[in-house]
This record gives structure tokens, C-alpha cells and sequence, in this order.
């Protein structure tokens, strides 16, 4: 008998789930790279409709293509291009070498493309009538770039020189009100003082009547920022004076401390890294550090403790902030009538102080490093001078608004300055839709140019000033005489233009013209001294001289001493 038992198979069972990775993680994985080539393929896709509708818009327009500058350097986020004018701006010929370069290879309007898509990225221009499309005619197609706002931070916070739109419009017509005729010939005035410290800070002349050489940079600075100080907010920042104590010149018990005295040594290490940070564009922050945030939280305890005793003063006084108009005697008590926080002060304050010190500094600093360079232009200015306002000892007229801009010679000195050394040499405007240049394209650069919405458009007044043939043959010299019966147009731009126009033009005007003619009226020659170089240029938050303006001067035998 046979007793084995049939193996007959087992019925099926169900087979567990598992929970390796092994099997999970394959069908996870199809699903990702599934929804990644989805998302790659609507990129693609809506960049090819957006490329197409360009270009059909650029038709429709009747565009002409534009020369493209090669990038020397094909590297991602333009790091190329960056280092090489963060380069030409370490050795000091950003303009001369690195930007004239450019324009002489390429052309006065030439595009920047993307070195993998070859969409265009940028147009750098030095035409003025593109100049008055972007500044004016076309204002609303462009925008300030996003990135200079963030690059002058923290040291400049959203305010009236880095904003667009609704929050620009807020504070330029809450400041617009102060900047009147009266109040510039009532700052001409108070100014008077100012200038008798700066001629005591000079120092005495010696039995030969010359001074000592002295950086005059280091006194433009406090000068200006007194002066601005004085005319926004009704009371001086008094560095000057502060800094004449420090010299032991005038006695310490007769000084009011200065809640600003020091401001202009921490805005100068802060508007270094600023400088470069704007340079670098759209990667301002690779360029950081400890010393420029610690700089700047001094910049901002300084100006609130300013504008906390301004305040205090107003209040003490009974100020009237009921209205917003040219009634309020400064800029705070503008500010508060319409609700302004202390918080909102201090940061439209730190814009106005680097307007009103940094850019009227820097043009008288250009103006006398030109007159100590070309002594007959001194002589002919301080002759027109004399002749219109007299000498120290023998005034005729007043200065004024009026006097100050019927002086023909000054003023042609001034715009000369401005032509040569513009306090911002770029200006940058990035567009928010898709619209057109009226010159550039086209083989002979006279047709108009497409520019894609985000591309940005670079306009460089400091090459635009130097053009030869708009200015000459002699378009690199210092030439007041040039502007004998020329007016002043789209070519001449040291203040921007159109609706963004610097608001503060005509008293940076009047300040400057009064502080050149009351130095060339206390001193009848001015030099350059030995080894000094007048001429470096440095582009921070402007353009300044870049090793100071080192002179020795002679005083007048007219002079009040």
C-alpha cells in the first residue's frame, strides 16, 4: 500500500506589500521627472511665444537690428562682464579704457545678449534723443532696476531715490514744496557764515600770501552738508565747526556739539561698498561686510538723534503743520503735517543728505580741480566775478538766485564741470514692457531698436558729454567759452531728465555757484600742488575726484582776513 501523500501546490497567496525603496521609489521617480519635463516644456514653450511675439512686435515697429559687444567672457549671470568693470574701476579708467572702448568698437547704441539664448539683455546707448525717450517721452515703459535699490541697502532704505511709481510720487511732492526761490535766497544767506568758517578751516596764509597745500575735498564735504542741513531742516549738521574745535582753531566752550559730526568719514566707507555693490549689478551682494553694516547703523543712529532734536525744536516753536505747502519752514515739519513716522524721516533724510552733500561736493570738488588746472580760466571767472559782485571790502550786488545765474562766465564754468565730470555717469532704466528707441538700429545707427520687457537700457551720460561730434574736436577739455549762445539739451544731462529730473537742481545750482564765487573772490590764484593728481576719477555712489583736490591758494589783497 502505498502511504506517500501527493505534493499537490499550494493554493496562491496574496503577495505582501513591500516596503523597500527598490520598488517604491522607481514609479515615484518616473512621476518626478514626468512633472519636471512638464514644467521644462511649459518654460520652453511660453519663452518661444514670448521670443515669437517679439520679434513680431519689433517688425510691426519697422526695428532694425543693433550691433551686439561680444561677451569676452561667456560665463553665467554676466560674472564676466562684471569683473571686467569691476577691474577698469580698481585701476581707475572705468571711462577712459573700459566704457570708450565699447562705444568706439560697437557704436553709440549697441546691444548685450545672453552668450546661450542670444536674447537681448541690455542696450547701451550715448544717443540723446534715446535719452529723451527713456528719461521722458516713453518714462512709463521704464523703471529704476530693482537691484540698485537693494545694492544701496541698508544704507539707503526704499525712498525717494531708489523707489518708482505711487511710493516715489508720495515723497517727491511732500519735498518738492521746499525748494522756492525764497528759501534758496534765504539759504545764500545763512550761508554767509558757513563760508567765513571754511576760509578760517583753510588756515592762514603765509608772509607770501599762499596757504599751505589742503585736500579742499575734505572741506566741500562739511561745507555742503552744513549748508544742505541748514536749508532742509532749518538747522546746521556744524561739522565744520566741530572739526574746528578737533583743530584746536576756535574754543571748544563756543561749540554746540554736532549730532552729524563724523557723518561725512562713516557715508564715505559706506558709499565705497555701495559703489561697487551698484557695479556688480544683479549680484551686489557678493560685495558685503561687517564694516559696512556697522557703518551704516551709525549713519542711521546719527541722522535719528538729528531729526529726534529737530522735532524737539519744532515742538518748542508751535510749529503750524496743518498744511503741506511752502508755509512749513523745512522739510520735518513738511513731513510731519502729512503723517510721517520718525522711522520715515530718518530714511527720506538719509536720501536728501546724500543729494544735497555728496553730488554738490563732488561738483565743486571737479570745479576746482579744473580752475587750479587752467589759470587763465580762474582769472577770467574771478575777473566776471568782481566785476558783477565786487570784492569782499567793496560789495555791489547781492548774491542771489537770480544774480548768481545772470553771472554768464560762472555759470558757463559750472555746466562745463557738470559736462565733463557728471555726478552719475550711467543712468540705468530697465523697461517693463516690450518698446522702442527711435535711433541705434540699422546699419547706419539712425533706425529705431526694439527693447524687450526686462531688458535694461544703459545711458551713458559721461561718454554722451564727450562726444566730439557733438562738442567738438576738443570735446575732452575743460572749455567754459563752448557755451557762449549753446543751449542746453538732450546732450547735456548731469541732472537726468523728464519726470525723475533731480529734484533738487536748482538749489545745487545756487550753492555751488555761491561757494565758487565766494572762494575765488576771498583768493585771486589757486594751483594745483606739487604730486597731486586733481584728475583721478573715483564712481561711488558719484563721481568724485578720486585722490582729493590737493591746491595751495593766494589770498587777495581785498580779502577780509
Amino acid at each position: 500500500m502505498n502511504t506517500s501523500v501527493s505534493s499537490s501546490p499550494p493554493p496562491d497567496q496574496p503577495k505582501p506589500l513591500s516596503d523597500t525603496p527598490d520598488e517604491i521609489w522607481p514609479g515615484a521617480g518616473q512621476w518626478c521627472v514626468i512633472i519636471l519635463t512638464i514644467i521644462f516644456a511649459d518654460k520652453v514653450a511660453k519663452a518661444l511665444i514670448r521670443d515669437y511675439n517679439f520679434r513680431c512686435f519689433s517688425k510691426a515697429a519697422g526695428c532694425l537690428p543693433v550691433p551686439i559687444a561680444a561677451n569676452p567672457f561667456p560665463l553665467p549671470w554676466s560674472i564676466g562682464r562684471k569683473y571686467e568693470v569691476y577691474k577698469a574701476s580698481l585701476r581707475g579708467d572705468l571711462f577712459e579704457d573700459h566704457f570708450h572702448r565699447k562705444y568706439s568698437k560697437h557704436g553709440n547704441t549697441h546691444a548685450i545678449v545672453s552668450p546661450i539664448t542670444k536674447r537681448l539683455k541690455g542696450i547701451n546707448t550715448v544717443e540723446p534723443a534715446n535719452f529723451q525717450t527713456v528719461l521722458a517721452t516713453r518714462f512709463h515703459d521704464y523703471k529704476r532696476p530693482e537691484w540698485r535699490a537693494l545694492a544701496a541697502q541698508p544704507m539707503l532704505l526704499p525712498g525717494l531715490f531708489t523707489t518708482d511709481g505711487p511710493v516715489w510720487a508720495h515723497w517727491r511732492a511732500m519735498v518738492k514744496p521746499q525748494f522756492t526761490r525764497r528759501k534758496f535766497d534765504r539759504n545764500v544767506a545763512n550761508s554767509d557764515r558757513h563760508m567765513n568758517l571754511l576760509f578760517r578751516a583753510l588756515g592762514e596764509p603765509g608772509a607770501d600770501g599762499w596757504t599751505h597745500d589742503v585736500d579742499l575735498m575734505d572741506h566741500m564735504y562739511r561745507l555742503t552738508m552744513d549748508t544742505a542741513t541748514q536749508f532742509l531742516f532749518g538747522v546746521s549738521a556744524e561739522t565744520q565747526t566741530a572739526a574746528l574745535v578737533r583743530a584746536g582753531k576756535i574754543p571748544a566752550n563756543t561749540h554746540v556739539k554736532s549730532l552729524l559730526d563724523g557723518f561725512d568719514e562713516k557715508f564715505l566707507e559706506a558709499g565705497s561698498y555701495v559703489g561697487h555693490r551698484i557695479k556688480l549689478s544683479n549680484m551686489y551682494w557678493a560685495y558685503d561686510g561687517i564694516e559696512f553694516r556697522r557703518a551704516c547703523r551709525e549713519l542711521y543712529k546719527m541722522v535719528s538723534a538729528y531729526i529726534a532734536d529737530i522735532r524737539e525744536r519744532c515742538a518748542t516753536r508751535n510749529c503750524d503743520t496743518k498744511g503741506g505747502d511752502d508755509s512749513h519752514e523745512n522739510v520735518i515739519e513738511a513731513m510731519e503735517a502729512n503723517g510721517a513716522s520718525q522711522e520715515d524721516m530718518v530714511q527720506q533724510t538719509m536720501h536728501l543728505l546724500v543729494a544735497g552733500m555728496d553730488t554738490s561736493a563732488g561738483a565743486l570738488g571737479w570745479t576746482f580741480s579744473m580752475l587750479a588746472a587752467h589759470p587763465d580760466v580762474y582769472a577770467k571767472l574771478r575777473q566776471a566775478i568782481i566785476a558783477k559782485f565786487g570784492t569782499e571790502r567793496n560789495r555791489l550786488e547781492l548774491f542771489t538766485l537770480e544774480t548768481l545765474k545772470s553771472c554768464d562766465y560762472l555759470q558757463w564754468v559750472i555746466q562745463e564741470t557738470l559736462r565733463l565730470f557728471p555726478a552719475g555717469p550711467i543712468n540705468v532704466r530697465v523697461a517693463i514692457r516690450d518698446t522702442v528707441l527711435p535711433v541705434g538700429g540699422g546699419p547706419d545707427g539712425k533706425g529705431p531698436v526694439a527693447v524687450r520687457k526686462g531688458a535694461r537700457v544703459q545711458l551713458g551720460t559721461y561718454y554722451t558729454h564727450r562726444r566730439r561730434d557733438l562738442w567738438g574736436d576738443d570735446a575732452n577739455e575743460f572749455r567754459p567759452e563752448r557755451w557762449r549762445g549753446r543751449r542746453k539739451g538732450w546732450d547735456w544731462t548731469p541732472f537726468s531728465g523728464g519726470p525723475q529730473i533731480c529734484i533738487g537742481q536748482g538749489y545745487s545750482m545756487t550753492q555751488v555757484s555761491y561757494a565758487i564765487a565766494r572762494i575765488v573772490m576771498h583768493f585771486d590764484k589757486m594751483e594745483p600742488s606739487p604730486g597731486s593728481n586733481n584728475a583721478k576719477k573715483t564712481w561711488m555712489t558719484v563721481l568724485t575726484p578720486g585722490d582729493g583736490v590737493i591746491v595751495r591758494m593766494h589770498i587777495a589783497p581785498d580779502a577780509i582776513v
